[in-house]
C-alpha cells in the first residue's frame, strides 16, 4: 500500500500530467458537505504519516548515535519529509523539532541541528543528546496528531498552513541551509496541501474556485517538475534567481484562492 505522503505527491503530478497533455480537470460534483468517510480517510492518512515519521526518525537517530555520517545523511531526508507533511499540526513542538539556529545556540535542537552536523561539520560528535531529544519530540507529535481535530475548517487551515510554510522558508532557501534539499521539502508540503484540499473538494460550492485551485496546483507542479533529476530534486543552490521567483509567484498564485477554501465549503 503506498505511503500517504507518496499518494499526495503522486496525486499532484497526476493533475500536472493531465493538464500538460491538454486535458482539463474534471468538473466538481454537486456541492455538499464533505462525506465523513472522506475526512476519515484523510485523518487515517495523516495518522499513518505520524507513525511512519516515528520509524523514519528512529533510523536517522540510530545512525546519529552510531556516529555514522553516511547512514545519517541517507536517513535525514526521508525522516524530514514526514515532518514537513505534518508540520501544521506540530503546535509548540515545531521549534524543538524543526527550529533553526536563530532560536539560540543553547536551545537549538531537532532536525536542523543534526543537518548542520552532517553537512556543515561532517561529524556527529556530541549529537547523541540531540538525537534522543528528537525521538522524544517525534513521539509526542504522534500523540498530538492522534488527538487532532479533522473537521472541514481544520483541514482547510492545514492546506493553507502548508502553503504558508512554502512561501516563508522553503522557496527562500532557508528551510535546509546546509543540505539544500529545499525543493524536496517544498514538493512534500505542496503535496500535503493538495491532499488536504482533495479531501474537501467535493464540498466546494463555487465550481470556479475549485477549477482555479486545480489549475494553480498544476502550475506549481510544472515549476517543480523542471528541477527533478533522476531520483530527486536538484540542490537548491543551483536554482537561479529567476527560477526562484517563478516558484514564488506560482505559490503565491495558489495561496490566494486556497485561502478562500474554508468559506467556500457547503455547510455541514
Amino acid at each position: 500500500m503506498p505511503h500517504p505522503r507518496s499518494r499526495a505527491i503522486a496525486t499532484l503530478f497526476v493533475v500536472l500530467v493531465a493538464l500538460a497533455a491538454g486535458c482539463t480537470a474534471p468538473p466538481p460534483p454537486p456541492a455538499r458537505a464533505p462525506a465523513p468517510v472522506v475526512l476519515d480517510r484523510y485523518r487515517d492518512a495523516v495518522v499513518a504519516e505520524a507513525v511512519a515519521m516515528q520509524g523514519a526518525t528512529r533510523r536517522l537517530t540510530d545512525a546519529v548515535r552510531a556516529g555514522d555520517v553516511a547512514a545519517a545523511k541517507a536517513a535525514y531526508l526521508p525522516a524530514h519529509r514526514h515532518y514537513v507533511a505534518l508540520e501544521p499540526l506540530a503546535e509548540e513542538l515545531d521549534t524543538r523539532i524543526d527550529g533553526r539556529a536563530d532560536t539560540g545556540p543553547d536551545t537549538w535542537t531537532g532536525f536542523h541541528r543534526i543537518e548542520k552536523a552532517l553537512w556543515a561539520d561532517g561529524s556527529l560528535t556530541g549529537m547523541t543528546g540531540y538525537a534522543n531529544a528528537l525521538d522524544l519530540d517525534v513521539m509526542a507529535l504522534r500523540g498530538i496528531v492522534s488527538r487532532a481535530a479533522f473537521g472541514p475548517v481544520d483541514v482547510a487551515k492545514t492546506a493553507n498552513d502548508q502553503l504558508t510554510a512554502c512561501t516563508v522558508t522553503m522557496v527562500t532557501g532557508e528551510e535546509e541551509p546546509f543540505a539544500h534539499s529545499d525543493l524536496d521539502d517544498l514538493a512534500t508540503a505542496v503535496g500535503a496541501a493538495y491532499e488536504a484540499y482533495a479531501a474537501l473538494r467535493p464540498a466546494v460550492t463555487d465550481p470556479g474556485l475549485a477549477t482555479t485551485i486545480d489549475a494553480r496546483f498544476a502550475a506549481v507542479g510544472r515549476e517543480l517538475a523542471g528541477y527533478w533529476r533522476g531520483n530527486g530534486y536538484v540542490d537548491y543552490t543551483t536554482v537561479p534567481e529567476p527560477g526562484r521567483r517563478r516558484l514564488a509567484e506560482s505559490l503565491d498564485a495558489l495561496a490566494e484562492p486556497l485561502s478562500h477554501l474554508a468559506v467556500g465549503l457547503a455547510p455541514g
